[in-house]
């Protein structure tokens, strides 16, 4: 019995290592998924859609919708919308405005608007002081002009080539240019030239009788407006610096 029981036995334990051993076994590993950039078979997914570009969903510009309107037309209209100034009829050139300016107490001064595309800037010029050479003191006289630009808010005098007194001031146009903006410098330059004016008039040379120039005395007081409209340059020579301003 006991050779019977044997065999059994060790029969037994042969399948029981076996199927431990068929059970620790490592798994076998399922074989890699085709990349999506392969070839696919049958039901295989759709490619992603293709984004449109940018410029296709803008929208076009409006062939209908109205041009800004030229700086020049909208310095005019600007002009108009001060009390006391009155415009020129246009030149050939209608980047050049030609203003005149009353102030309340009846002074008159010519102040020219000149937009320059090219430098990007808008010029507001004056020349209601005369000429350097007709000055009793030519460097009396510029002290003067030195002294009044340390002094003013707006503006500045400077002296031409052809030896001219002039009173400027400039706009930048890279930003738009407002109305106040405009009115400030406008009205600032006006008030330069009104103080100024009869100081650089007392300065300039007198005519005697005889019709030769003589020094012109000094006085205490300042000259009125009818002596600084006489200090005015002549109206034919306005269109010289007109186009040609510095």
């Amino acid at each position: 019995m006991m050779r019977n029981l044997m065999p059994a036995v060790l029969g037994l334990a042969l399948l029981g290592s076996a199927g431990l051993a068929q059970e620790t076994a490592p798994p076998r590993r399922k074989p890699a998924a085709p990349p999506s950039g392969g070839t696919q078979s049958g039901g295989a997914s759709k490619p992603p859609a293709t984004a449109r570009p940018a410029s296709a969903t803008q929208t076009p510009p409006d062939p209908n919708a109205p041009k800004p309107k030229p700086l020049h037309e909208t310095l005019r209209g600007y002009l108009r919308q001060i009390k006391g100034a009155r415009l020129e009829r246009p030149g050939q050139d209608p980047n050049t405005i030609v203003s005149r300016y009353t102030t309340t107490a009846g002074e008159t001064f010519d102040i020219v608007v000149i937009h320059s595309p090219r430098k990007k800037m808008v010029g507001l010029y004056s020349y209601a002081f005369g000429n350097v050479e007709q000055a009793a003191d030519a460097d009396e006289l510029r002290a003067l002009l030195l002294n009044a630009n340390e002094a003013m808010a707006f503006g500045s005098f400077f002296v031409d080539r052809e030896q001219d007194i002039g009173l400027k001031w400039s706009l930048r146009t890279e930003t738009p240019i407002t109305f106040e903006a405009f009115q400030t410098v406008y009205l600032g330059l006006a008030a330069a030239a009104k103080e100024y004016a009869p100081q650089i008039a007392r300065r300039m040379k007198a005519k005697s009788n005889d019709g030769d120039a003589e020094p012109n005395p000094s006085r205490d007081n300042e000259l009125d407006s009818r002596d600084a409209r006489r200090a005015a340059p002549a109206k034919s020579m306005r269109a010289r610096w007109v186009s040609n301003p510095q």
